[in-house]
């Protein structure tokens, strides 16, 4: 099995809703976000993945979130804006973005901080399906 990784920061602003705690209130962050493509065998080129492909995949969605407001940006105006939301959002996002790639996508981890991180793994069972055909 190959795996590459991808690594991009966003920064953003949020509030949990349904916490009692220091993050109820209004606080920001500084995110990394690492993102794995995953393979039997390489592809074209001798590769998972163009690291390119991947890493504008990437900055086309966190340039969505980037010095944002979360709870102001569908869909965490009406879900939590936690790290574990904010990593299935991404992979999500980001597999659309891949088209035709998608189904190498592997993982999406989102870092509050230096020691913590949400990660979201794809279901090995499951496939990504362009938004179009869903």
């Amino acid at each position: 099995m190959y795996e590459v990784e991808i690594t991009a920061w966003f920064c953003a602003a949020h509030k949990l809703r349904d916490y009692h705690g220091k993050c109820e209130h209004l606080h920001g962050h500084n995110y990394k976000v690492t993102v794995a493509a995953r393979s039997h065998r390489p592809g074209r080129g001798g590769m998972v993945i163009d690291f390119g492909d991947l890493k504008k995949a990437a900055a086309q969605v966190l340039g969505k979130v980037d010095h944002g407001y979360l709870n102001e940006i569908p869909p965490f105006d009406e879900i939590e804006p936690s790290a574990e939301n904010i990593a299935c959002f991404l992979f999500d996002a980001i597999a659309e973005n891949l088209g035709n790639e998608a189904d190498l996508l592997f993982s999406v981890s989102v870092w509050e901080s230096a020691s913590s991180r949400a990660t979201y793994f794809r279901d090995p069972q499951a496939r990504v399906q362009p938004e179009s055909s869903r």
